[in-house]
């Protein structure tokens, strides 16, 4: 729903996308701006109050009111604030199962989708599978969170942090996610990364104007960073920066573009392409198993 809060926070700059895609490497070069104050996953924010309980990550427009819409907005204001800059930027993968919601509480919100070969995301999510989960992360988010904001958090703490054994999922959760469980991993990754591309595809066009995002793919811009950078100045309406253009490439890096054809099996290639292998065609990525056998 649209609420008739004013805003604090101004065009903000919202990076999304599937886990692994480039997203976290993108907003790191964002954050050297200097008109940017740039937050990794203030995903606590997000998903407060009755949104924290939820089974999955997603939120529509219903799910948003006034009150949750001004804590929101104050808590980002104030990071800001704190930071005496005058652009806000962050980003969190579970928003691409949130633009609804996100329209209602930032009607002039910037977006940069990032995508990613599925193949390449997908390798890249079952290690995450198999990497314990980061207590030490999840601890310095309680230290950070304010009181008010901590029964967002304690959920997902309670969910990560006393997990013994390899995870059975990592990453946003759609509303189907425990119905892919018993699938193969990367049959279940590869439906995940489906998922949450289309549903954030769709929503941007039918809910943002296109000036308003754009699509960036992860090896097109690893191949151009400056091209790349340009766009995504004109998009979030951020200034030219001389030290900004000379030192973000520094960061990039080309080493693991294919790095997935090492490290996935013929037939975890088979499933991930039998999966999801219309989307990869459609975003320009070209299938390896043949047609015959999927």
């Amino acid at each position: 729903m649209r609420t008739d809060v004013d805003r604090l926070i101004e065009r903000p700059i919202l990076i999304l996308g599937s886990p692994r895609s480039g997203t976290t490497m993108l907003g790191n070069l964002i954050a050297k701006h200097p008109e940017v104050a740039y937050w990794e996953e203030p995903r606590t924010i997000w998903s407060q109050g009755k949104n924290a309980w939820n089974e999955d990550d997603q939120l529509v427009a219903d799910d948003l009111t006034p009150a949750l819409a001004r804590r929101i907005d104050e808590r980002f204001h104030r990071f800001l604030a704190a930071s005496e800059r005058s652009r806000f930027a962050e980003k969190t993968p579970s928003n691409t199962l949130r633009l609804p919601f996100i329209r209602g509480l930032y009607p002039d919100a910037r977006i940069i989708h990032v995508v990613r070969d599925g193949r390449a995301v997908v390798a890249s999510m079952m290690e995450m599978l198999n990497t314990p989960p980061g207590r030490d992360r999840m601890i310095a988010r309680l230290r950070e969170t304010p009181l008010r904001d901590l029964p967002a958090l304690v959920p997902l703490y309670l969910r990560d942090v006393w997990r013994r054994d390899r995870k059975p999922y990592w990453g946003p959760r759609p509303p189907s996610w425990r119905d892919w469980l018993d699938l193969p991993v990367p049959a279940m990754l590869a439906r995940q990364w489906q998922h949450l591309v289309t549903t954030a595809r769709s929503d941007l066009r039918s809910e943002f104007s296109a000036d308003q995002w754009m699509e960036l793919r992860y090896e097109d811009f690893i191949a151009d960073p400056t091209a790349g950078m340009e766009k995504m100045l004109t998009v979030t309406d951020l200034g030219p920066a001389a030290d900004f253009s000379s030192s973000f490439t520094s960061d990039i890096r080309v080493d693991r573009i294919d790095h997935w054809k090492n490290v996935l099996s013929a037939e975890a290639i088979q499933q991930i392409e039998t999966e999801a292998g219309d989307l990869l065609t459609e975003l320009g990525y070209s299938r390896i198993t043949p047609e015959t056998i999927l």
